[in-house]
């Protein structure tokens, strides 16, 4: 596994040199360290660390605030370091959304902790993400059970859901699955998917249905008749491409 990498950006040589220590001795890899701004800025696209710790008071053209404002805007993931006890300093800092705030002088276990709970924060957001990624590439099937059989069905397959007790009958083009569903819970999968329920008994996608009689409360999707419901007639309409 490749070790979390640090990049410090820090104008106090001696300093920088004992995070750097504290940090090695921490077992984080240590990405590189510099003392203002622009170099900061050319440093971590170069290194892509996994987080930077910022002294808000740096040397150059831009204090540690406005670096990090360049940091937050890259979803770059960063600390403020800072000798600073003013509570205005501190507000402004904290509006950029840190991981934590760092009040110098710091010792070893100060900073393990917040490196540690750092590591914690990003790891737990990486899985969000990879969960909701996860999710929205899951989002062009689903299977059901028959028996000791799954059976995958591609939503773009499907050309209408009816309900029947608490089971749902699932229809595509060429053949019909059974599964032990109810109709509510059939379509908060699908809600998002652009199906739409248009009856107590019946889900639609959308992009199936090929005309509607308002009057008669009838859509057709191929030769199949589906009836509207009434309570459904207005959520549908809203929903159509209408010109």
């Amino acid at each position: 596994m490749n070790p979390f990498n640090i990049f410090l950006v820090e104008d106090n040589l001696s300093f920088a040199l004992e995070i750097e220590m504290l940090i090695q001795q921490l077992g984080y890899g240590f990405s590189g360290q510099v003392d203002n701004a622009q170099d900061a800025i050319e440093g971590i696209e170069s290194k892509l660390p996994d987080l930077v710790l910022v002294d808000i008071g740096i040397k150059g053209q831009g204090n540690g605030i406005e670096l990090a404002t360049y940091l937050e805007k890259k979803n770059i993931p960063f600390i403020f370091i800072t000798q600073s006890r003013d509570r205005t300093t501190y507000a402004s800092a904290q509006a950029l959304k840190p991981i934590a705030y760092l009040v110098k002088p710091f010792d070893l276990l100060t900073l393990q902790s917040t490196l540690e709970e750092a590591v914690r924060k990003l790891e737990a957001n990486k899985k969000r993400v990879d969960a909701a990624a996860g999710m929205e590439n899951d989002q062009e099937s689903f299977y059901i059970r028959n028996n000791n059989v799954l059976n995958r069905i591609e939503f773009s397959d499907i050309y209408w859901i009816k309900s029947d007790g608490n089971y749902c009958n699932i229809h595509t083009e060429k053949k019909k699955y059974v599964t032990k569903v109810s109709l509510v819970s059939m379509m908060k999968k699908l809600e998002k998917l652009e199906f739409i329920r248009v009856h107590k008994q019946f889900i639609v996608p959308i992009r199936r249905i090929e005309n509607i009689n308002l009057f008669n409360n009838l859509l057709y999707i191929g030769d199949k008749m589906i009836p509207i419901g009434r309570s459904y007639k207005s959520s549908l309409v809203k929903q159509l491409n209408l010109i």
